[in-house]
């Protein structure tokens, strides 16, 4: 059988709307082969139960592959929790899909692809090329993030599904929050690429969408805050939640994680990660 996998994304990172994410170390692993009719099974800590109507990767397979296929799937990355979930099982299923077809398509074919699937084209740069990334009117652009920040994510112990969480944005904003918001995304990048807590103090407050969705689930409000009273540097949604991305230098990690545990509630759990440079592979 051929193998491919893809791994979790957290997207926005604050006020990065649709533009800025982060690739992690939990991956989607697929192996696929040629059949006689088309089957898939779901193994691992994070299987997916839906129908087969509504299977991720067996609908990106499908798009790709000429021939039916059967697939084998163990995935690592928490289902409906703003972990990227979708594009890294678009991701790996498009590839695997094309792998047993006796094909390798490049990183950019396989982006676009996985775009027109996903629809968040943040996600799907992060699930396809890895480490940090943004995306500018379908190009992606690869920005530093400096080694000195860890990532911390929260994950509450429901699910919230990104149509849901959409309908919480507003339309329109203001010409004032649009300028505010360049402003953070500016002390975002900086904040990344240094590791300044000052620059990232400066990128917390986003308007466009955290503010919003935190008004319709306070507990993530309760979570951010808890995270930067335990010295996290940074502490955002993760892409529209309700997991939250913290960031934290390595001696910070252990405060930072007993104060996220502590507050979490009842299901939620804390996982310290690494980011993903490698990608769909």
């Amino acid at each position: 059988m051929k193998e491919a996998s893809a791994p979790a994304s957290s997207a926005n990172l604050g006020p990065g709307f649709d533009t800025l994410a982060l690739a992690l170390d939990l991956r989607c692993e697929v192996r696929a082969e040629v059949a006689s009719t088309w089957s898939i099974r779901h193994v691992g800590p994070e299987s997916y139960r839906g129908s087969a109507d509504d299977d991720a990767i067996l609908a990106a397979a499908r798009r790709v592959s000429r021939r039916p296929l059967r697939m084998e799937v163990a995935n690592q990355i928490p289902l409906c929790r703003g972990l990227g979930s979708s594009a890294a099982a678009y991701a790996s299923g498009t590839l695997a899909a094309h792998r047993a077809n006796g094909e390798d398509p490049g990183h950019g074919e396989l982006f676009r692809c996985v775009m027109e699937l996903e629809g968040h084209p943040d996600n799907a740069a992060a699930a396809i090329y890895g480490g940090l990334v943004a995306v500018v009117d379908g190009s992606v652009i690869h920005p530093t993030l400096s080694p000195d920040l860890v990532p911390i994510v929260a994950v509450p112990g429901f699910e919230l599904r990104t149509s849901d969480s959409r309908k919480m944005i507003p339309g329109s904003v203001a010409v004032e929050t649009a300028v505010r918001t360049i402003g953070r995304v500016a002390a975002l990048l900086e904040g990344l690429r240094t590791g300044s807590g000052r620059m990232l103090d400066l990128a917390v407050g986003d308007e466009l969408h955290e503010a919003p969705r935190t008004a319709c689930n306070p507990h993530a409000g309760r979570l951010m805050a808890a995270a930067r009273e335990s010295g996290a540097l940074h502490a955002c949604l993760s892409g529209a939640g309700p997991s939250i991305l913290c960031l934290a230098r390595r001696s910070a990690t252990g405060e930072v994680v007993l104060a996220l545990e502590q507050a979490i509630g009842a299901g939620g759990r804390v996982m310290i990660l690494e980011p993903d440079t490698s990608g769909a592979r």
